[in-house]
């Protein structure tokens, strides 16, 4: 998988009271909660209020979402989001422990995408402030007759009309069209991270090795910064596809969403893992950016 750019194309025999010592060491506790007070401004450095129906998120390195909240209408101090992150003495699948990092995702309607800075989480009941910045978003709608609808940011969709310019495509930008006829729409190929001119540059499962220790294990080439998720369905005729819950490592938690990466300009092929579906005789997945 590529980046383009419009111009380049853990002594057996213990005693007992040691032994009781070690055990306890190793009990994970609460520690508290750390609060993160922010402001989120949109693209012209304008405050968002409420009506911009945005949650920020902050996510774990494994795709957990630690915590979440609603951009709200802005305090006098001009802040309008707090992220209470909940703490224990070792990270866990809904906790953070201090010190970590985690990335912070913008969610408006469907529509993702990653905040440059992470969030540093500190002591507990100890509170940090932060600045974000949210981009402007162009909305489409298909004309196929289905109503789907697509909101991309304005600085993609000007890169993205440098590039039909060098390809000589006319006409406004169309997320729904595929312009290397590869099967990935234009949008799909935005969320994935991938050229929609590059015919060899899409989304994709490239390796699969049937059920090995009661999994099974999908290879992908991901693009930092951007999410992915696996679909499954047991039958392609008529198909129902739902969401799939994946694992990172075999011995890991399991997950609905995995981030590879937060370095955008990271690249490499992933490894996940997938619980076969209980009583199945066949079972076929498909892999979505989020």
């Amino acid at each position: 998988m590529k980046r383009h750019n419009p111009t380049s194309v853990v002594f057996a025999a213990v005693f007992a009271a040691m032994t009781v010592a070690s055990a306890a060491a190793a009990v994970n506790f609460p520690i508290g909660t750390h609060l993160v007070k922010g402001t989120l401004k949109d693209w012209q450095n304008k405050v968002l209020t409420s009506t911009a129906a945005v949650t920020i998120q902050a996510v774990a390195e494994d795709g957990n979402i630690i915590a979440s909240t609603k951009v709200a209408n802005p305090t006098e101090d001009g802040y309008n989001f707090l992220l209470q992150i909940p703490l224990s003495t070792t990270a866990t699948d809904s906790t953070a422990a201090v010190g970590d990092d985690l990335n912070c995702v913008l969610k408006q309607g469907s529509e993702l995408s990653l905040a440059v800075s992470p969030i540093k989480v500190g002591e507990a009941n100890a509170v940090s402030t932060v600045a974000l910045a949210y981009v402007n978003m162009k909305d489409y709608t298909s004309t196929n007759g289905t109503g789907t609808t697509a909101s991309v940011p304005a600085e993609y969709v000007d890169t993205i009309a440098a590039w039909m310019e060098a390809y000589e495509i006319e006409g406004d930008y169309d997320p729904f069209a595929d312009y290397d006829n590869d099967g990935a729409s234009n949008y799909d190929e935005y969320r994935a991270g991938t050229n929609p001119f590059d015919d060899t540059d899409k989304l994709a499962i490239t390796a699969y090795t049937a059920p090995q220790n009661g999994l099974h294990t999908l290879k992908f080439e991901y693009v930092g910064g951007h999410i992915y998720g696996v679909a499954t369905t047991l039958s392609l005729t008529n198909p129902e596809w739902a969401v799939q819950k994946v694992k990172k490592t075999e011995t890991d938690a399991e997950h609905e969403q995995v981030m590879p990466s937060a370095d955008e300009d990271a690249v490499g092929v992933a490894t996940i893992y997938v619980v076969p579906a209980e009583g199945a005789t066949s079972q076929f997945f498909k892999l979505e950016a989020k």
